[in-house]
C-alpha cells in the first residue's frame, strides 16, 4: 500500500512538472524598443558626425543600459563609433545595399532592423527582450513612435546648431528624473531622465 501511494505521488509530480514546462515559452513573445539618447537643452544631439561633448559617467551608463542588446543605428553613428561594441549586436540602417562593415548587420529599413534584432536576441541564452534605438537623428525620427521608453541624458548646454532630437509630448510620456550631476571644470551639469509611454507599446 505504501509503495502504491509513493508511485502515485511520483506520477503526480512528474505530471505537474510536464505541464509547467510545456506551458512556459522558450523564447520572448514581446519585445521592447528603447531609445537611448544624450541631448542638450535645445535638443541638439550632435554635429552630424558625432557627439559634441564627452561625459565619461554617461558612457558607463550607456554601456550598462545596452549590454546584451542589439543596437539599431544609422551609418553615420556606426562610423562615429568606428567598431562593433562588445556584448551587443550592431544593426546598421543604410540606403546603400552594397555597404558592408566588419561586425555590422546591414539592413535597409527599420522593420528589417527590428526583425534582425529579434532574431539576434532569440539566439542568445538570456531573457533579454530590449532592442535599443541608438541614433542618429534620422533613426530617432523614424523609430521614436515605436519606442516604449526613452533613457535620456539631458545636458545643460545649448550648442549653436546641430542634429536635433524629435519633440516629445507630455500626453504620450511620463517623465522622471533619475539622477543629477553637477558641473565640473571639464564637464557641464547633466541629469538622467526616463520617459515611459503612458500607454505601453511593444513590437
Amino acid at each position: 500500500m505504501i509503495m502504491l501511494l509513493r508511485h502515485q505521488f511520483r506520477r503526480r509530480l512528474l505530471y505537474k512538472f510536464f505541464l509547467i514546462n510545456e506551458s512556459t515559452p522558450s523564447k520572448m513573445t514581446s519585445y521592447e524598443l528603447v531609445c537611448v539618447v544624450a541631448m542638450a537643452q535645445n535638443r541638439v544631439i550632435g554635429d552630424g558626425s558625432g557627439l559634441v561633448w564627452h561625459l565619461p559617467d554617461d558612457l558607463k551608463r550607456v554601456k550598462a543600459l545596452t549590454m546584451g542588446c542589439p543596437l539599431i543605428m544609422g551609418r553615420k553613428t556606426w562610423e562615429s563609433i568606428g567598431r562593433s561594441l562588445p556584448g551587443r549586436a550592431s544593426i546598421v540602417m543604410t540606403r546603400d545595399k552594397a555597404w558592408q562593415a566588419d561586425g555590422a548587420i546591414t539592413v535597409t529599413s527599420l522593420d528589417r532592423a527590428i526583425k534582425a534584432g529579434k532574431a539576434w536576441l532569440d539566439e542568445q541564452d538570456g531573457n533579454e527582450n530590449r532592442l535599443i534605438l541608438f541614433g542618429g537623428g534620422q533613426i530617432y525620427a523614424e523609430g521614436l513612435s515605436r519606442c516604449n521608453r526613452i533613457e535620456m541624458t539631458l545636458i545643460e548646454a545649448t550648442p549653436d546648431q546641430g542634429v536635433v532630437f524629435p519633440e516629445t509630448s507630455s500626453q504620450d510620456w511620463d517623465e522622471r528624473c533619475l539622477e543629477t550631476h553637477v558641473e565640473t571644470e571639464d564637464v557641464p551639469s547633466f541629469r538622467y531622465q526616463r520617459l515611459t509611454r503612458t500607454v505601453p507599446i511593444f513590437i
